[in-house]
């Protein structure tokens, strides 16, 4: 399990180096769909940090607190944490391991298939009939904060993986030649609306 702000800056660091830093929107999206996919493929939560079904779909409320000076704006700069220590703060930008494999080839294939859609896309995608967010929101009306719990989100994805017939799996791309097979490979568009990775 990875530090809700070490996905952020996953996907931050992606965005910026294609030019394409994610808005706030984007940002908790994205942490959503590899959070669920991470459930999906293995059953254990990638993000340590629950989701709550706010307004505009799943959001982790600390990294919103740590970016909404951004507001609508790419984010272009890392998130920090600090640590106290006999010296004074310590500042520091949390990271995923780079020999973290699996996680690492998560977020790629998720920046990959999602990084391409605005924040709004992305949004309507969780709010979809059948979304986590949607029957959470729905069993709670009028009530804020409402955790979306993690065994709704693995079910939800792994019935998207089933009907899609889904057979990615990140293990394989643990060596470079696997990884460079997998990003050659032909690719098709797919509906937007429940798209598999």
């Amino acid at each position: 399990m990875e530090k809700a702000l070490a996905v952020a800056n996953a996907f931050i660091e992606r965005g910026v180096a294609h030019k394409n830093p994610p808005t706030q929107m984007k940002l908790q999206k994205l942490m959503y769909f590899a959070h669920g996919w991470h459930l999906a493929l293995y059953d254990t939560p990638l993000v340590d940090q629950p989701f709550y079904a706010w307004q505009y779909g799943p959001v982790i409320p600390s990294v919103y607190h740590e970016f909404k000076m951004f507001g609508t704006l790419g984010i272009d700069r890392m998130g920090l944490e600090y640590v106290g220590t006999e010296k004074g703060v310590l500042w520091f930008s949390p990271q995923i391991e780079p020999e973290k494999a699996i996680e690492n080839a998560l977020i790629d294939r998720i920046w990959e298939v999602y990084g391409i859609y605005s924040g709004t896309q992305l949004s309507k995608i969780t709010h979809l009939d059948d979304s986590p967010w949607k029957k959470v929101r729905d069993e709670n009306l009028g009530v804020r904060d409402i955790i979306i719990p993690d065994d709704l989100i693995r079910d939800y994805f792994k019935e998207i993986r089933r009907q899609h017939h889904a057979q990615w799996d990140p293990r394989s791309l643990q060596n470079s030649k696997s990884r460079q097979q997998w990003q050659n490979r032909p690719r098709y568009r797919r509906d937007i609306k429940k798209t598999c990775i």
